[in-house]
């Protein structure tokens, strides 16, 4: 598959990769938090729109250069405004070794973030669905920043938020103390609804980021283990 070439990366710090350090995502149990999927090694059972098949993994040319996850969408059927779903990560597809899902209340959740890109000529608004394992109840966050094509963008939402639209009577503590579903999409724009048009979308650094406060007391963990042992190497 012929991939484009990276235009512009935006800069970015992820202040979760110095955690990441004392937390093995390999090892992490369901819920815990700080975590980051770089797709490092394959898609990590992320799959496609309709859910039938894992997304392309690309070696690389991601946000840092390195790997990402890929697919394409034809927008042929669809009408404006349709919320289409790109990617999903889900409990029954055991996506990302299951640790997106759990009670990211309990956990102290407070930020849900990934990098995009696409090629189509217009700007394209990303939504991300949020769902128990039953996919039901959900809620649903809209991002408002229009993604131009062609450019990693990084969209970041903090939880809760003002943006989250529920799917019913439903609170925030109700949503996302079983989160069992993730769904990365985008809403199909007036220029691209019914077009024969296949645009393909790109996906990286998928994470979630606990508290201020629980993230500090890492950090601050971390760094007195780390003094401790350099302190035993002198003499």
């Amino acid at each position: 598959m012929m991939r484009y070439k990276l235009a512009r990366i935006v800069p970015f710090v992820c202040v979760t990769g110095a955690v990441m350090v004392f937390f093995d995502s390999k090892h992490v149990m369901a819920g815990v938090v700080p975590f980051t999927e770089t797709f490092s090694n394959n898609s990590s059972n992320w799959y496609n729109s309709s859910g039938s098949s894992p997304v392309d993994w690309i070696a690389s040319g991601g946000p840092d250069g390195s790997s990402f996850a890929a697919t394409s969408l034809n927008f042929s059927g669809l009408n404006a405004g349709h919320p289409a779903v790109l990617f999903r990560a889900q409990d029954e597809f055991n996506s990302s070794a299951g640790a997106f899902f759990g009670d990211w209340v309990s956990s102290s959740v407070t930020s849900f973030g990934a990098f995009v890109r696409h090629d189509a000529d217009v700007p394209l608004s990303f939504f991300v669905r949020f769902a128990s394992p039953n996919n039901f109840p959900g809620a649903n966050n809209v991002f408002f920043i229009p993604v131009a094509g062609h450019i990693w963008t990084d969209l970041a939402a903090e939880l809760p938020n003002a943006n989250l639209i529920f799917e019913g009577p439903f609170t925030y503590e109700q949503v996302f103390s079983s989160i069992g579903h993730i769904q990365v999409g985008v809403s199909v724009p007036s220029s691209l609804a019914g077009t024969n048009a296949s645009i393909l979308f790109d996906l990286d650094n998928v994470r979630v980021v606990p508290e201020p406060a629980t993230l500090g007391l890492l950090l601050v963990g971390g760094a007195i283990a780390l003094h401790r042992r350099s302190k035993r190497r002198l003499p």
